[in-house]
């Protein structure tokens, strides 16, 4: 419908609007990907591709957002949504085409933003993290695995006048989920690579092995860069692939992990840090806490134990006032002035970026309530909704005097919250669904 419209040349001129410039954006941002599919696939689920993209687009619902009953209905109509949901079906059992496709469609725009960020000046960011999507009622899908529910340990929390919540793990069926988006200091992120993989079944996946792959396409085709990983990723064996690989990175180091000094000695890393006292500071805005704190920092060179030959920077950042414990950032980037130390948080906190594309990814674009069978159609379906999001993302960057009149014409506010907000992504999803809601009732009939 969406696609037979914009084809429609004399139906676009005499209609004019948000409505058709949100469409031809949308047109003009998957125009790579729809050439490769035109060769791979019949033209019409070509079509269909369009049209399940702007229905994802429009359709705001957490619970039912990516059903194929429901997306079937804006993409032929309520009268005819079994012929619509028929449609997504066709596309999605498609053999001719596969989540890789979207996959190479994201690293080459990944490409191609990394030459305009170096050519600005700045420092490109790869930032790394893991969630996991939940399915407690699914049994019998492919590819379910037992994963930690973060709902379920939200829901338990102790409350007082409520009884004793259970204190072990709560875990669920689902999926694992592994992300890496591109962003430089003040800049809007965009999708590098987003992965679902499970523990168990025929399509069992090790969580090494992704991160291997990746760093070996990363190193081959985009040369050296700078990869930002939390916690998680803090252990001996990341460090390997990323000397293998010959990239830049900062880890949030854990505090009992050990390190190397010259003058001190190997200890752990916490008892490190207490010998090395502040040489900066300044005030930092929390943005995720809403305050603004006294931040101090130091740093020092060190080595890892199992890796003496390669020279290492430990940067401390401490609260001053002790609201939050001390964060110890190791990286393989030079630390010799505090500008290059505050270079190193500033970088670190922007990883917050990829917390809120998972957080996005559940909440707004609904990836938890696919309910399909096969693993490699969910894959597909799941691409797409990739898709979708970098596609808010690249509105934002590229567009912002048309997203500002789409704001103030389908979602105008006056709140404070809205015009602080430094990347209002649920607001622009708000107004395109409003944009397209009314598109669609006026040209249903």
């Amino acid at each position: 419908m969406f696609k037979e419209h914009l084809q429609n040349k004399t139906k676009a001129e005499l209609k004019p609007g948000l409505s058709t410039t949100i469409l031809r954006k949308a047109a003009y941002y998957l125009d790579p990907l729809d050439q490769q599919l035109d060769i791979q696939i019949d033209r019409r689920l070509v079509r269909t591709f369009f049209d399940l993209f702007i229905a994802i687009l429009l359709f705001r619902h957490r619970e039912s957002g990516l059903l194929l009953s429901e997306l079937g209905a804006y993409i032929c109509g309520p009268d005819h949504a079994p012929a619509g949901t028929k449609r997504i079906s066709n596309l999605l059992r498609s053999q001719k085409w596969s989540a890789g496709l979207v996959d190479h469609f994201l690293f080459e725009r990944t490409k191609k933003r990394i030459d305009q960020i170096t050519q600005a000046g700045k420092r490109a960011l790869l930032l790394w993290d893991d969630s996991r999507l939940e399915k407690p009622e699914s049994w019998f899908s492919e590819g379910l695995c037992s994963v930690f529910s973060s709902k379920a340990k939200r829901l338990i929390r102790m409350k007082p006048g409520f009884y004793n919540p259970p204190t072990s793990r709560v875990c669920v069926p689902g999926f694992k989920w592994s992300g890496v988006m591109l962003s430089a200091l003040g800049e809007v992120p965009s999708v590098c690579q987003m992965s679902w993989w499970t523990t168990r079944g025929k399509f069992k996946e090790d969580p090494d092995n992704i991160t291997f792959r990746l760093l070996k396409k990363i190193q081959a085709q985009l040369g050296r860069l700078t990869h930002v990983f939390d916690r998680g990723y803090a252990n001996s064996k990341i460090l390997e692939y990323l000397f293998v690989f010959q990239q830049d990175f900062i880890i949030r180091w854990k505090k009992n992990h050990c390190l190397e000094h010259a003058q001190k000695g190997c200890k752990k890393t916490h008892l490190l840090a207490r010998s090395f006292k502040a040489q900066t500071s300044r005030l930092v805005k929390d943005k995720e806490r809403k305050k603004v704190k006294s931040v101090s920092v130091a740093w020092a060179a060190v080595k890892h134990p199992e890796y003496p030959d390669q020279q290492l920077f430990l940067v401390i950042a401490r609260d001053k006032h002790n609201y939050n414990a001390p964060m110890y950032l190791l990286t393989s980037l030079p630390v010799t002035c505090a500008k290059q130390a505050w270079e190193v948080v500033y970088s670190y906190m922007h990883r917050w970026e990829v917390e809120q594309a998972f957080r996005f990814g559940k909440s707004e674009l609904a990836m938890q309530s696919p309910r399909l069978w096969f693993w490699h159609n969910r894959l597909k379906l799941l691409g797409i909704v990739t898709l979708v999001y970098d596609f808010l993302l690249q509105f934002l960057r590229t567009y912002k005097d048309v997203t500002q009149i789409i704001f103030k014409r389908w979602c105008h506010r006056t709140g404070e919250r809205y015009r602080n907000a430094s990347i209002p992504l649920y607001r622009l999803r708000l107004a395109i669904h409003w944009a397209l809601f009314f598109f669609l009732a006026q040209n249903s009939g």
